[in-house]
């Protein structure tokens, strides 16, 4: 195991990351001690993992199209699972349309008629911190289609967002091209925009795997000293371990478990 990581450690060490489109250096990122980062990364696998089943279930339920006037949708936690909410209308006055419970397995419920006119307070600026994001990406976008994830920001009344690159190809894998936003508690402004990679690389899935083994894949970080909380998003969304090189140091990134890496010891 230890000789396969190596060599995939020379083999970063021979691929220069990818550059913004200026290749000016990107600012370094605010980074949470390693218990938090794996918290928060596992509750955006979580509300990712519920938008895309909830989705699923729509489309089913309506044979494989959107239904009419549907402009987005906000994820709200409701204990340990999350409910999804499809969202029609006007965007500048959304209305609920439609809403669907994910279990904390990631089961998906029925499809039901969201009951009410309007967005209560705390959905809806959910719903404008997300577009508050979106409208502040900026020049690099490394996918066609970025998902986003709101959260409540741990250190302030506000929303952290998270833009987050995708794809429907089952063996790549978008390390790069996530963002961080945090945005203020009404989601009007947006407060700070954090750039959570040096620029885009997408890795092959297929490359975690080595002479029958799972050893995981391999990337290098230069916005932190340590791995990020979208390390542990890719880790739970592909099942595999992520091993990161940043502030120096060698990072196993197995699910919400953050460790280094001791690269002195010999086989």
């Amino acid at each position: 195991m230890r000789l396969l990581l190596m060599s995939l450690f020379a083999a970063l060490s021979l691929a220069p990351a990818a550059q913004a489109a200026d290749d000016a250096p990107p600012a370094q990122v605010e980074a949470w001690p390693l218990t938090q980062t794996g918290a928060v990364g596992s509750s955006i696998f979580l509300q990712d993992r519920a938008a895309a089943r909830a989705t699923d279930a729509l489309l089913a339920r309506f044979s494989g199209k959107p239904p009419e006037g549907l402009i987005g949708w906000i994820v709200v936690p409701n204990g340990e699972d999350q409910l999804v909410r499809f969202l029609l209308g006007d965007p500048a006055a959304p209305r609920p349309g439609y809403d669907i419970l994910v279990d904390k397995n990631g089961l998906a419920g029925a499809v039901t008629e969201a009951a009410g006119a309007a967005l209560p307070d705390d959905h809806l600026v959910r719903y404008l911190a997300r577009n508050t994001a979106a409208s502040g990406i900026g020049a690099l976008r490394c996918a066609a289609r970025y998902n986003a994830v709101v959260l409540d920001d741990p250190d302030s009344d506000g929303w952290l967002v998270w833009l987050l690159a995708s794809t429907t190809d089952a063996n790549k894998v978008p390390m790069g091209g996530h963002y961080r936003f945090h945005v203020s508690a009404d989601g009007r402004t947006l407060e700070k925009r954090e750039q959570l990679s040096g620029g885009c690389l997408d890795l092959d899935r297929r490359q975690a795997q080595q002479g029958g083994q799972t050893v995981g894949l391999m990337t290098n970080v230069i916005v932190a000293p340590q791995p990020l909380e979208v390390h542990v998003f890719l880790s739970l969304l592909n099942r595999l371990p992520i091993y990161v090189m940043a502030g120096d140091k060698l990072w196993g990134v197995q699910g919400a478990l953050i460790r280094e890496v001791d690269t002195s010891k010999k086989r």
